[in-house]
């Protein structure tokens, strides 16, 4: 297979996959003018899109595209064993949105989209996340709950968190890849994690898997 082989038949297994968890919007999140010329990290196949899925209590947002195969796929066989950066992230929204501008206009996609960014400019994040199952990083708190902001105005994400909605993995026509969720840490679990390092991460994390605090919500009780 090339490239334009190995593209398409991702593409088919990532939307297959969504159909069977909700039903996907018609419509993919792009952008006019690709990130990527105005100096944003470039994605593996520069298409940067993200896509809305309604089940039936609730809006997952996902990107697509993460793991698509590398543009140079078919000169460069450095590439050529590779779905992109081998993940797609994804957020579940408490919220059920009606249409694809909603998902667009929520804070929730804000969360994702800087998410994505921080992926697509680590292209080794899935080795990072497989030898640590958990990511916990910080965002741009702009547009998002004043709970979860902290005295730095920023916001601490997670990433890794298991549920039962939604496979760990993928099998694309590459590789296996991850489907990793994104949640908000609040400042006292972003404390709690700088503070105590990979021991305090694999806590926070346990911790919120026990409370089932896997979506993103505007406010919820802290675990630490």
């Amino acid at each position: 297979m090339n490239y334009e082989q190995h593209f398409q038949r991702s593409s088919e297994i990532r939307n297959e996959y969504w159909q069977q968890t909700g039903t996907p919007f018609s419509d993919v999140i792009g952008s006019m003018i690709n990130p990527t010329f105005l100096g944003g990290p470039k994605w593996p196949s520069l298409r940067q899109a993200h896509i809305g899925i309604n089940t039936d209590n609730e809006t997952i947002i996902a990107t697509d595209g993460l793991s698509d195969p590398y543009d140079d796929y078919d000169t460069n066989s450095e590439n050529q064993t590779y779905n992109g950066i081998g993940l797609e992230l994804y957020a579940i929204s408490g919220n059920k949105y009606e249409d694809i501008q909603q998902v667009i206009d929520s804070w929730e996609f804000k969360v994702i989209r800087r998410a994505s960014n921080i992926a697509a400019a680590n292209p080794n994040i899935s080795y990072t996340i497989n030898d640590y199952t958990y990511i916990s990083t910080t965002i741009d708190s702009s547009g998002l709950p004043e709970y979860f902001v902290n005295e730095d105005e920023e916001v601490g994400i997670l990433l890794g968190l298991k549920n039962n909605s939604i496979s760990d993995s993928l099998k694309l026509s590459i590789e296996e890849i991850a489907l990793v969720n994104i949640t908000l840490l609040t400042p006292k679990e972003l404390a709690y994690i700088l503070e105590n390092g990979a021991e305090g991460r694999n806590k926070v994390a346990e911790l919120l898997t026990n409370k089932n605090f896997h979506k993103l919500t505007s406010q919820r009780e802290s675990v630490i």
